[in-house]
């Protein structure tokens, strides 16, 4: 009996202020006197709401509170933690790494800690990297969490077409945080994780940036916001994610038909809603948490499988896909038995 890599409890936490689509168009006129039409971005995006951070909040009080969710679903305490991943597209600090913040605000002492950032992909890039430590024997317990405070990426003064056309992407952002319990388990029963899957086409980082903070643009308030080419990101993740996707269930010797649940990250509705014909996915069979949370990057992917444990989705012997694509671009597809 070999050791897998099992999920103890996943958890999530959503900002208390929820802001509409028609306040974000309302938001736009008031700061650039530019008049979306009215209805474009819930029309365009399928986001009808999507939650925004206080004042007061940074990325580590949402991922602490996502992680202690996902502790009492884990019937875990932060002491069990062997291994402590900050896995997210924004940050507390430049330095040091924001999960010596979350380690210190959960109280998980005895946890070797780290951030991991690859955009979107962030929580599947980390959950990858907590499956390689426990196999290779150096933690038994990884909790890999997750803060987006994306709302601060938002350049509210878009004052033409064009500029809406660079923009638009932004204005589906969403603050979350999400976070998962992972543990080694000696067991015959198939569950578990059973191999990552990732592509990267690094020619294609221009497509969607926060071009400033780095050594570029340092303290750039220009380049301090997220811009993203809508259709090129669209192409891109309808020709690599189906592919990627399809290659993984022959792998595991799983069809599409066998997939009890699909979590994904979510930039549009439609998107989401393609991408499941391409891989002949009914819809139902996917979390879809985007209507009401909006883009919430690198927290998509965990909040919909929090979401599912909440709905009682998620059933012992589950075949679930975890689906991502980001920035950069990159593919990440993860097969597991709930």
């Amino acid at each position: 009996m070999g050791v897998k890599v099992v999920f103890a409890g996943v958890g999530h936490h959503l900002p208390e202020r929820v802001v509409t689509s028609d306040e974000v168009e309302r938001r736009v006129y008031e700061t650039s006197r530019f008049r979306i039409p009215r209805g474009l971005v819930a029309k365009a995006t399928g986001i009808v709401e999507r939650h925004y951070r206080a004042d007061d909040e940074q990325s580590s009080d949402l991922a602490v509170k996502a992680a202690r969710h996902a502790l009492d679903r884990a019937h875990m305490n932060p002491e069990d933690i062997d291994l402590l991943i900050f896995a997210s597209c924004t940050q507390d600090l430049t330095e040091p790494a924001t999960a010596n913040i979350l380690q210190e605000k959960l109280g998980a002492s005895r946890s070797h800690v780290f951030d991991i950032k690859n955009a979107c992909n962030s929580f599947l890039s980390g959950l990858d990297v907590a499956e390689s430590n426990i196999l290779a024997g150096k933690a038994r317990t990884a909790l890999i969490a997750v803060g987006e405070t994306l709302s601060l990426g938002i350049d509210w003064n878009i004052d033409s077409a064009d500029r809406l056309r660079t923009q638009i992407s932004s204005l589906t952002l969403g603050d979350a945080g999400a976070a998962a319990v992972v543990r080694a388990e000696s067991n015959g029963n198939g569950r578990g994780i059973l191999g990552s899957a990732f592509e990267t086409y690094g020619d294609q980082w221009r497509l969607a940036t926060v071009l400033g903070g780095g050594s570029m643009f340092r303290f750039s308030q220009e380049h301090s916001y997220f811009s993203g080419k809508s259709q090129g990101l669209r192409d891109q993740a309808l020709k690599r994610i189906p592919e990627l996707v399809n290659t993984t269930l022959k792998r595991v010797g799983w069809t599409a038909d066998d997939v009890d649940l699909v979590c994904c990250h979510q930039v549009t509705l439609d998107l989401v809603e393609e991408i499941a014909r391409l891989t002949d996915t009914p819809i139902e069979k996917c979390v879809v948490s985007i209507r009401e949370c909006g883009n919430t990057a690198a927290a998509s992917i965990p909040l919909g499988l929090s979401q599912a444990w909440s709905e009682g989705r998620l059933f012992a012997g589950a075949k679930v896909l975890l689906v991502g694509g980001a920035a950069g671009f990159s593919v990440g597809v993860v097969p597991l038995v709930w």
